[in-house]
């Protein structure tokens, strides 16, 4: 019987020394990346984006499509973060300008360089692919450029697709037929390029209605597109309440997420077309926040693929207190601490 307690007892004092001597977890060090410019961008502390970078998720090396109104690449904010010059739809040609400066912004949100000046993106290290179509005119009329974006984008490396606008038609009030008819060539782009591993970032709108628009809300419909897909609704600045112009997750409340956009007279601070510093504010900066995330994160953890890192992003999100509201806030409030840590 002795011998038997004592076999018992073995692994037991044999893991309490092994838990004795093991060295203390040595805290992180977030302060180094608390800078000015940090602090300048304010959505960055509501999501806990130092954590993400003091565990090396910077965007290094991470290609991200940026299709928009095209982006000032002449800028200092964005030297060294454009891995392509992409193409211009409008002027059908290699290359980008900006005229509208909406793609510019976007730009800044997403990746503008960390270099003590203004703000910086949130992944400041990651490289853009600009794709200039339609300015801010109707995306219907320009399907076809669209998917053209989107397939050359991938072809030129870049796995996540940041798309700050969405055809202005509810997600709830149209059949597949409907959708066919009117973004027949971007929805099968979409499909492909779901199926080859990228992940689509598309902002919930800013109509104050409670269901998105069109192409947020596509996996409602079309359910392949769901494992590559979010939607994006909008916070005030502090991350605390619904923004005066956000859409809510709506349906599309299973792939959809919550991030600071900015509200009336408290934007979030980033590039200008002109190369000043001023505010934009909606559901657009909330997507190229994700956007950016996705590839901080995929610096983070470049053994795992977007779609994996969509569902990482998703599944950490914070649902306490008023995130809890999955019609509004979908899976809740981005928090980068939790979808960085080891542990998940």
């Amino acid at each position: 019987m002795l011998q038997r307690t004592t076999l018992l007892l073995l692994p037991a004092l044999l893991l309490g020394c092994a838990t004795a001597g093991a060295p203390p977890a040595r805290e992180l060090d977030t302060s180094p990346f608390e800078t000015t410019e940090y602090r300048a961008q304010k959505a960055l502390a509501v999501v806990k984006a130092s954590t993400l970078y003091a565990r090396g998720g910077t965007g290094q090396n991470v290609k991200v499509a940026l299709i928009d109104s095209g982006i000032n690449d002449t800028l200092p904010e964005f030297q060294g973060r454009i891995a392509d010059p992409g193409h211009d739809f409008v002027l059908k040609r290699p290359g980008t300008l900006d005229i509208k400066g909406h793609g510019t912004q976007m730009a800044g949100i997403l990746a503008a360089n960390k270099d003590e000046k203004g703000m910086h993106g949130m992944a400041f290290n990651a490289q853009l692919i600009p794709m200039r179509f339609g300015d801010d005119k109707e995306p219907f009329y320009f399907d076809s450029e669209i998917a053209q974006a989107w397939q050359l984008s991938y072809d030129k490396g870049a796995r996540i697709i940041s798309n700050s606008w969405a055809n202005p038609i509810e997600a709830n009030t149209n059949e597949p037929i409907i959708y066919e008819r009117l973004m027949g060539d971007s929805l099968e782009a979409a499909k492909k390029l779901v199926a080859d591993g990228a992940v689509f970032v598309f902002s919930t709108g800013n109509e104050v209605k409670r269901e998105p628009l069109a192409e947020p809300g596509l996996p409602a419909l079309f359910p392949e597109l769901e494992q590559g897909w979010i939607a994006v609704m909008a916070l005030k600045s502090d991350g605390t309440a619904i923004n005066q112009k956000s859409n809510y997750c709506g349906l599309a409340a299973r792939w959809c997420i919550a991030l600071p956009g900015g509200d009336s007279g408290d934007g979030l601070l980033t590039t200008q077309q002109d190369g000043s510093y001023g505010p934009t504010i909606g559901t657009s900066p909330a997507a190229a926040l994700v956007s950016g995330a996705l590839a901080a994160l995929q610096s983070r953890y470049p053994q795992m693929t977007a779609q994996q890192l969509r569902e990482r992003l998703l599944s950490t999100a914070n649902r306490s207190g008023i995130y809890a509201n999955s019609e509004a806030y979908g899976q809740g409030l981005m928090d980068l601490e939790a979808a960085s840590r080891p542990d998940h």
